[in-house]
């Protein structure tokens, strides 16, 4: 095994912060996490986990051919793009694609848009490829991507500071009659870190609120409109299943059936990051992704207008 050894020279710091400041651009918190939980690093010859906290004289070593493996490359797969410009570029995401690079060998939006725009090598590699949130594989819809550094940390700005409305749109199992709000905290579910809860206490996890708005039904289901002013993982795909109102075709929160059936037939759930706008800091103004067009046979069988609903 191809290894790097560096030696602690600093204060108490976390291994995860000392990596991301000591590799430089391109390992991101995501790329550094990838490395620790691979078993990649290791801490006086013990491997290292994300909490471990480094004290002077400490020896890392790195496994530079998983590092090396964990880089982001380019990749050609056709991307949908509805905007463009020198600063960004705003994408209709298709469904069953994972907006950045896994263990999957699948094409990633990430891959693609360093092949498309290899400027974006530049830019900070915490989410990949000029890439400033995600969305589930999943989901289909909006997804943003800066062009220029300057671009990436404004963007990232309006994000963290929720100048940004995001809109999506989703069908649901059960019929929803009226609008409502859920605002419950979540958290990281304490035995699959891939899965998000519901918890009592805010302390203990993220505060997500969601708006929702139904706009038809027919049978055992609804369509509803969502808006969320918080970014917490799963956020929408959480509060909807414990209203009793899973999305459609979810398969880590949604009824069993609907999983299984999804797993037979299509990779992801009716769930579409429609519209997004800037309420202040004008880094863009309303973007507007067409209509999710694979779900039209469920629309034709429902008898639902596929015409998109009006922004909030």
């Amino acid at each position: 095994m191809a290894s790097a050894r560096l030696i602690f020279a600093g204060t108490s710091t976390r291994i995860d912060r000392y990596l991301r400041d000591e590799l430089g651009p391109g390992f991101g918190r995501r790329r550094v996490a990838v490395l620790l939980r691979a078993g990649a690093v290791r801490v006086n010859g013990r491997v290292a986990a994300k909490s471990t906290v480094l004290q002077l004289g400490d020896e890392i070593t790195l496994d530079t051919e998983a590092a090396a493996a964990t880089a982001l490359r380019p990749t050609p797969a056709p991307l949908a793009v509805i905007h463009c410009d020198a600063e960004l570029v705003v994408i209709d995401k298709p469904p069953g694609m994972p907006s950045t690079a896994g263990a999957s060998p699948a094409p990633s939006v990430a891959g693609a848009l360093l092949h498309r725009f290899p400027e974006m090598a530049a830019i900070d590699g915490a989410r990949g490829a000029g890439l400033v949130h995600r969305l589930d594989t999943g989901t289909s819809g909006l997804l943003i991507a800066a062009r220029t550094p300057v671009a990436y940390r404004r963007l990232r700005d309006a994000f963290t500071t929720k100048a940004l409305v995001k809109e999506y749109l989703a069908v649901v199992r059960g019929r929803i009659a009226t609008a409502g709000v859920v605002a419950l905290p979540l958290a990281r579910h304490p035995r699959s870190r891939k899965r998000m809860i519901v918890v009592d206490d805010g302390a203990s996890g993220w505060m997500a609120e969601t708006e929702y708005r139904p706009i038809a039904q027919a049978d055992d289901f609804s369509l509803v409109q969502l808006r969320m002013r918080t970014g917490v993982t799963h956020q929408l795909r959480v509060h909807l299943a414990h209203l009793g109102h899973p999305v459609l075709g979810d398969r880590r929160y949604g009824r069993r059936a609907d999983a299984a059936a999804a797993r037979d037939e299509h990779t992801w759930h009716f769930l579409h990051a429609l519209r997004m706008r800037a309420e202040r800091g004008a880094v863009l103004g309303e973007l507007t992704t067409p209509f999710p067009t694979h779900w039209a046979p469920l629309f034709e069988r429902l008898g639902w207008s596929m015409d998109l609903p009006a922004g909030w």
